[in-house]
């Protein structure tokens, strides 16, 4: 019975540091840039600026050894989701600020 109990902890325990592994995994490139781009809307003054301290450690923690290219692709999809922000109309605003809000919110978490 002790055997069994053990068993169950021990693997309870692995089961939690695995999904606190997994919560901290490394972004794909595909991610990398995504949250870039959510950096460059939550920076638009048009869409009303938000705090981007936890998107800038995300983004910091997931770019080294990342490729140059790949640093560049985010970089520009940052640049160009501010422009983008800056000259939407209202509808567009509204779809960016419901996408900085609900998509981009799993980067600030």
């Amino acid at each position: 019975m002790k055997t069994l109990a053990a068993a169950a902890a021990l693997f309870v325990a692995v089961s939690a540091t695995a999904a606190a592994a997994q919560s901290d995994a490394r972004l794909t490139d595909a991610q990398f840039v995504k949250a870039a781009r959510c950096k460059g809307l939550a920076k638009s003054a048009a869409l009303g600026a938000i705090d981007t301290s936890a998107l800038d450690a995300v983004i910091k923690a997931n770019k080294r050894a990342r490729a140059d290219f790949v640093i560049d692709r985010a970089m520009n999809a940052q640049d160009e989701a501010q422009s983008e922000a800056n000259r939407a109309d209202d509808a567009r605003k509204a779809e960016l600020i419901a996408e900085r809000n609900g998509a981009c919110a799993a980067f600030a978490s």
